[in-house]
């Protein structure tokens, strides 16, 4: 594998020019410059990231972390991931996933920093009460939320607007005339940690059931769809029984599906069911297919990284930096007004 120092030599040139041109800390003629990229297209030279950033004393690498405990990742997080590895490759950097144990996680993202392993760090699945942006925060270091805390004023963050997003789905069935509308949340554990997707969404369902006068019915659903079939099986007996449902849990939401076609429940004719923050695939993948809303997760890790990029390169501040996305409706046939009672 060809050096640095095989560029140098087969461009006749001194290796700190090599350097030089790499990084562009200093000015290489335009002759030199194009010498030195034929020998590196000549011996198949793959500059690597570190040595690219020592002049300048950057990684070009940003670090993307996780908290430990299971989120049960959707097509949305992975769409994130890929996002953010497109906006790093369009500037230049490096996107490395970093796994992180969550009692130590803020001090080992401290370090990574300080050491120059990586500029800056992306934070995915952000709790409302969370150790890394206060740790983060605390060494002021950079970093961008890919969601955001409790109150993230002067942090810079993206996110996904949940509570519109639940309360849209709930508007539209009490626009169809559904009065008994039920939600099925993210797992109990996740609530429990602060994760804030899993807050948010319980919380936004809980005011938009209230503001419409309607009895909350809030259900936290392990992310299995055998759990979701078992939640049918308790959600629809008596005469309280929903006819319509938020879901907010892919996994679960295809175990509720079969788990009404086992009790004879047509949707939407007896039941209407509406995926909220879910993703297209989830929807082609159910009979009927699910109407669902859709967050533009590769449009947000993009944003996310760009916006890192910026702030290192002190062309933003974090507090310039604020965005809450709104998902999209993908129109399936799972939503129908609301049955008539039984006489």
């Amino acid at each position: 594998m060809a050096t640095m120092h095989d560029v140098a030599r087969h461009a006749h040139v001194a290796v700190s020019t090599v350097s030089y041109a790499l990084s562009g800390n200093r000015p290489v003629s335009r002759e030199t410059a194009a010498r030195i990229r034929r020998a590196m297209e000549e011996l198949d030279y793959q500059p690597n990231a570190m040595a690219r950033g020592l002049a300048s004393r950057s990684s070009h690498t940003l670090a993307m972390t996780f908290p430990s405990f299971d989120t049960a990742m959707g097509e949305t997080v992975f769409e994130i991931i890929r996002g953010a590895q497109k906006g790093a490759a369009d500037e230049g950097y490096r996107l490395a996933v970093w796994p992180l144990e969550d009692d130590n996680a803020g001090d080992e993202l401290v370090a990574l920093v300080r050491q120059g392993t990586v500029d800056g760090v992306l934070l995915v699945e952000v709790g409302v009460v969370d150790r890394r942006v206060e740790a983060l925060s605390a060494a002021d270091l950079p970093f961008v939320m890919v969601g955001r805390t409790a109150d993230p004023t002067g942090l810079a963050h993206i996110d996904i607007d949940v509570e519109r997003t639940v309360d849209d789905a709930v508007g539209e069935l009490y626009r169809l005339g559904h009065r008994h509308i039920a939600f099925v949340g993210r797992p109990e554990l996740q609530e429990a940690a602060g994760y804030g997707p899993a807050v948010r969404g319980h919380e936004g369902y809980l005011r938009a059931a209230t503001s419409r006068h309607l009895t909350p019915l809030a259900r936290a659903c392990e992310a299995t769809p055998e759990a979701g079939r078992r939640l049918a099986h308790e959600l629809w007996v008596g005469s309280q029984a929903p006819t319509g449902v938020v879901v907010m849990n892919d996994l679960a939401a295809l175990g509720l599906l079969a788990g009404l076609r086992d009790m004879g429940l047509e949707v939407p004719d007896d039941v209407s069911v509406v995926g909220a923050v879910s993703s297209p695939t989830l929807g082609a993948m159910t009979v009927p297919a699910l109407t669902t809303t859709h967050a533009p997760g590769e449009q947000i890790g993009r944003t996310a990284a760009a916006a890192l990029i910026a702030i290192l390169g002190k062309q933003a501040d974090p507090s310039d930096f604020h965005e809450l996305v709104a998902c999209s409706v993908v129109e399936g046939q799972s939503l129908g007004p609301a049955p008539s009672p039984v006489p």
